[in-house]
This record gives structure tokens, C-alpha cells and sequence, in this order.
């Protein structure tokens, strides 16, 4: 859980994330990239983070960020 709550803090205060995503994912060629963050849920194991992708807001869980 520590582990977790360093990464959400982390992603707060920069205010970007690079997305860590697996193949099955069909946004898996932007795997590696940094977005900037829109909005983050409440911290936790499934903790919901909407990144801007072109201007567009996208959700990912905190388990497809770095």
C-alpha cells in the first residue's frame, strides 16, 4: 500500500503520467509516453486517473502508471 500511495503522490505533484499498459490494451503504442494528468479519484488499489490524450480525456487505473 505504501508502494502505491508513493506513486499517486508522485503523479499529484508533477501533474503528469507515463502510462505503462499491456499489449492487450488498445492504447498500447502510446506504452511510454507522459500525459498530462486532468483528474485523479480517491487513492486505492483501483484508483481511476484521467489522462489528456490529444486534448481528450482518457481513464486509466493507477496499475497502468509508472
Amino acid at each position: 500500500m505504501k508502494r502505491l500511495l508513493q506513486k499517486v503522490d508522485r503523479v499529484r505533484a508533477s501533474g503528469t503520467a507515463t502510462l505503462n499498459l499491456d499489449p492487450v490494451s488498445p492504447y498500447y503504442n502510446l506504452s511510454g509516453k507522459r500525459f498530462k494528468v486532468e483528474s485523479m479519484g480517491t487513492p486505492g488499489y483501483k484508483c481511476r486517473i484521467t489522462l489528456l490524450i490529444d486534448d481528450k480525456p482518457v481513464d486509466f487505473t493507477i496499475n497502468d502508471i509508472l
